[in-house]
C-alpha cells in the first residue's frame, strides 16, 4: 500500500462505512488512530519515548475510563469531558480490556512501521512523532470518533506522559491486570526500535512494483 492508497482508505466515506468486525482489526482504522494519537502529542508538546508508551497512549485513549480511578475535581472534570465527547464508562470493551491490549500489541510494531516507511511517522532523537504530511492527514480526519479520540488521547497523554517507565507499567498492569495474555508486556520489545535507514517515500513508491 502505498501513502496515496493510504490518504484514500482513510477518507471520510471510507472511515464512515460500515464494518463487519470490530474497527481494531481494520489496518487501516489502527493507522489513523495511531496518526491522531501523535498528532495530538505533537499539538500538545508531549513526547513519546518509545514503542510500548505508544502503545500504551494508544489503547488507553480508546478506553478512557480505565485510567480515572479517583473522585477528585480532576477526576470529575475528566469524566464529564470524556462523556460530553461520547465515551461511556460502563460500555461492555472494558470488560475484555486486558486481552484486547494484548491483541493490539501484537499489531503495533508492524503499524508504526508502516506509518514511518510512508513518512508520516519519523523516529527523531527523543521518541517518535508525527511529520507535517501525517500531520496534514491527521488533520482531515473528521468524524465523531476521530474528534472524541482527541479529545481523549489529550487527557490520557497528560495524565500519563510525566510518569516513570516502571510507575506507568505499574498502573498498566493494575488496570489491565495479570492475566497470561500480558505476561512480558515490555520484554518483547525492550529492545526493539526502528531502523534508522528506513526508506523515504520516494524509495518506497520506486520500489512498489505497481
Amino acid at each position: 500500500m502505498s501513502e496515496y492508497d493510504f490518504e484514500s482508505a482513510v477518507s471520510p466515506d471510507t472511515l464512515m462505512a460500515p464494518v463487519p468486525r470490530p474497527p481494531e482489526t481494520h489496518t487501516i482504522f489502527r493507522l489513523a488512530q495511531m496518526l491522531l494519537l501523535l498528532d495530538v502529542a505533537r499539538s500538545s508538546g508531549r513526547r513519546v519515548a518509545s514503542v510500548d508508551r505508544l502503545g500504551y497512549y494508544e489503547f488507553l485513549a480508546d478506553g478512557p475510563f480505565i485510567v480515572i480511578e479517583g473522585d477528585t475535581k480532576r477526576d470529575k472534570d475528566d469524566r464529564l469531558t470524556l462523556e460530553m465527547a461520547g465515551f461511556v464508562p460502563d460500555q461492555l470493551a472494558y470488560a475484555s480490556s486486558g486481552h484486547r491490549f494484548a491483541s493490539r500489541r501484537r499489531r503495533i510494531q508492524h503499524d508504526l512501521s508502516r506509518l514511518i516507511a510512508y513518512g508520516l511517522v519519523s523516529l527523531a532523537g527523543d521518541g517518535y512523532e508525527i511529520s507535517e504530511r501525517g500531520a496534514e492527514i491527521a488533520g482531515e480526519l473528521r468524524s465523531v470518533y476521530a474528534d472524541a479520540y482527541r479529545v481523549s488521547a489529550g487527557i490520557v497523554l497528560r495524565r500519563l506522559s510525566s510518569m516513570s517507565n516502571t510507575a506507568l507499567e505499574m498502573s498498566v498492569r493494575r488496570w489491565l491486570g495479570e492475566s497470561w495474555l500480558l505476561i512480558d508486556l515490555l520484554d518483547d520489545i525492550s529492545e526493539t526500535v526502528a531502523p534508522h535507514d528506513f526508506p523515504d517515500q520516494a524509495q518506497v513508491q520506486r520500489q512498489d512494483p505497481r
